[in-house]
């Protein structure tokens, strides 16, 4: 069995405040050269690349740390500000594990089923006390869920105590029937899911964890082996496509070719399909560049990798990630797997032990499907990191492209009682739950070995 050292709340709240300060891809940068809608950006008014320290980003300053990211970040967490309907009264009570167990018993005996769960959160609060770690993981819980939901809208969990510290999920209300039978299965499930009578009951922050490992994500939306048959899937519309180039980029190693296709997939309405193509080698990049609808089509020796984001009818988005000849991945190749040039790395993944980063930001770690998507694009779809040309639409009118996108996202997540986009708690709880337990979270790169297809 694995033994864990309890971190002290301090230390693990420091952790927490400093993932915080990473989440925004990198100083100043969205996902993987897609970056915030820039004042740079076909006139855009909101922050541009080089104020993306600036009031409400969220970022850390280029020169140096932001000095008000820490106060955002305690506002966001402990409800000093406007919190929806997540936050309890700071006096609420935490219930101790007894009272807990309680709870979930008298619940579930006429709301349990075998597609629901409960999540409790007392766990991180040994001294009983409504505290920041509490709230974020509540925010945490709301997102990732409703991040693999297929549903039409979106939903919130059911506090069953005043504390709210334990909640009823039904993962039949987020379309998704098979979950609880996979987070069984789940990395750490053995110390982190357990039963109270026939109540299937996981610890919040884990389930956070979970949910956003590419092993679990990847399942519960059903992505298939190839990015073809999501293209299928999603009957993308290559006729209706629209390209931007980007010659730099904050998490790959050279240029990127970003497309974007209207699609509708039910629910809310204006959904859409982006993916970008990243480069091992720079011909290819350039014919890329010339006659992007080239690109459909690559076979493994082009090395070109990519991320799909997608529309899902709730207004969040789901993610996609493609190696070399179009296969699914957990992972974006890194050069440091079999056969596998580097197209990309995280900055936010330091425990992987990369040397070889974007931008020499050693250590990095690997870009991985769930967590490293939904931690990189917090307030939706991003913009160009430096535009370089377009196709089939100019800078404008992509920027009204992206603006409409970012509106979808960010309107799902008002409906979920989040106060600001500028602070994203799903790693923020990914990296309590790995302090809280001593856990390193190291990972290896995936194989791009044909019949592999990184998993």
């Amino acid at each position: 069995m694995t033994m864990w050292l309890r971190v002290p709340i301090g230390h693990r709240l420091s952790v927490v405040l400093t993932a915080a300060g990473l989440i925004s891809c990198s100083a100043g940068s969205g996902a993987g050269g897609i970056k915030p809608v820039s004042a740079a950006f076909a006139g855009s008014n909101q922050d541009s690349d080089l104020e993306a320290g600036g009031k409400g980003s969220g970022r850390v300053k280029k020169g140096g740390k932001d000095a008000s990211a820490d106060v955002r970040v305690n506002s966001l967490l402990t409800g000093g500000g406007a919190v929806g309907n997540e936050a309890p009264p700071a006096d609420a009570v935490v219930p101790d594990p007894s009272a807990v167990e309680q709870l979930i018993a008298t619940d579930a005996a006429s709301h349990g089923g075998g597609s629901v769960v409960y999540a409790r959160i007392d766990h991180l609060s040994p001294d009983k006390s409504q505290s920041s770690e509490l709230n974020m993981v509540r925010y945490g819980m709301v997102k990732v869920l409703n991040s693999v939901s297929t549903a039409p809208s979106i939903v919130r969990p059911v506090a069953i105590d005043p504390g709210k510290t334990v909640y009823r999920i039904d993962f039949n209300e987020f379309a998704q029937p098979g979950a609880v039978a996979r987070l069984n299965g789940a990395p750490y499930a053995q110390e982190n899911l357990s039963r109270i009578g026939s109540a299937t009951v996981v610890k919040g922050d884990w389930l956070v964890y979970v949910l956003s490992r590419p092993e679990v994500y990847d399942y519960l939306l059903r992505l298939p082996q190839l990015g073809t048959m999501l293209d299928a899937t999603l009957r993308v519309d290559y006729n209706q496509a629209k390209y931007v180039n980007t010659d730099r980029s904050d998490v790959t190693f050279n240029g990127r070719v970003l497309m974007r296709v209207p699609i509708e997939n039910g629910g809310k309405p204006g959904g859409y399909y982006w993916r970008s193509y990243d480069f091992g080698r720079n011909d290819v990049m350039q014919r890329g560049f010339n006659d992007p609808r080239s690109l459909r089509t690559t076979a493994i020796p082009d090395f070109v990798a990519g991320e799909v984001i997608y529309s899902l009818p709730n207004g969040l988005q789901a993610y996609y990630l493609v190696g070399f000849g179009n296969q699914h991945r957990f992972d974006v190749p890194a050069g440091s797997g079999i056969g596998s040039l580097p197209v990309a790395s995280d900055m936010r993944r330091p425990q992987d032990g990369l040397t070889h980063c974007v931008g020499g930001k050693a250590s990095c770690g690997f870009v991985i499907n769930g967590e490293s998507c939904m931690s990189c694009h917090s307030a939706g779809v991003n913009a160009p990191t430096s535009p370089a040309g377009t196709n089939g639409a100019t800078l404008a009118e992509m920027n009204e492209y992206i603006k409409q996108d970012r509106a979808r996202f960010t309107g799902a997540l008002s409906e979920m009682g989040f106060p600001d986009v500028s602070d994203e708690p799903i790693l923020a709880t990914c990296r309590l739950f790995l302090a809280d337990r001593g856990i390193s979270d190291r990972r290896q790169q995936a194989s791009e070995v044909p019949g592999l297809v990184g998993r």
